[in-house]
């Protein structure tokens, strides 16, 4: 059986092609949820500041980055396990760093801990992909101050205790919750997808 590694990497040449045929609108709709909290004054970013650090953790083909950088980020670093997905991300253009072979069953490593303002991971939070624990991880690269964003899948949601888990780092001080949605876009004509944002205290 393929590892998750090995299947992207075979599928990553075509993951655009593929994923646009099956209505993928997670990228884009995660990208325009944050841009509707900033509009609003609920988190302090700006796009254009060329010291504001973002981060895509598991930015696959390069989606979210392509629609960040669309919005003004200047300073986008990406993250993925399969290596196959950082060539096509490259080829977007839009990220100062890619790094690849990055597993979010595990820390992160260390010389990104606490190094990003924005901490973005869209289609990662699956089925049989990681944990929830893997939300620490996402905090431990976030600057105290900053701010996550992310998805978790419906099916998801209801078989792990995400919503336990986060409480759970926002009853240490560690994280807190500013703004969600419920049964989003995501993939297909459902909606399949949570999208939570969180501002980032400190995670050890």
């Amino acid at each position: 059986m393929q590892t998750h590694q090995e299947r992207y990497d075979q599928w990553a040449p075509d993951y655009n092609r593929d994923v646009a045929a099956r209505n993928y609108d997670g990228p884009e709709y995660i990208v325009r949820y944050l841009m509707e909290i900033v509009n609003s004054g609920k988190v302090l970013i700006n796009p254009t500041n060329p010291d504001f650090k973002v981060i895509d953790v598991g930015c696959g083909s390069g989606l979210v980055g392509k629609g960040l950088q669309e919005q003004g980020f200047r300073h986008i670093d990406g993250t993925d396990l399969s290596q196959g997905m950082i060539v096509e991300a490259h080829k977007t253009g839009a990220y100062q760093t890619l790094i690849g072979w990055v597993d979010l069953n595990h820390p992160l490593p260390f010389f990104l801990h606490g190094q990003y303002d924005l901490t973005l991971c869209c289609g990662v939070f699956a089925l049989d992909f990681v944990e929830p624990q893997s939300l620490k991880w996402l905090a431990q690269v976030t600057k105290p101050g900053g701010t996550i964003i992310m998805s978790t899948k419906t099916t998801y949601y209801n078989t792990y205790d995400f919503e336990g888990y986060y409480k759970q780092l926002q009853s240490e001080d560690k994280i807190k919750l500013v703004d969600c949605r419920m049964d989003q876009p995501y993939l297909g004509t459902e909606a399949d997808g949570h999208y939570w944002i969180f501002s980032v205290n400190g995670a050890s």
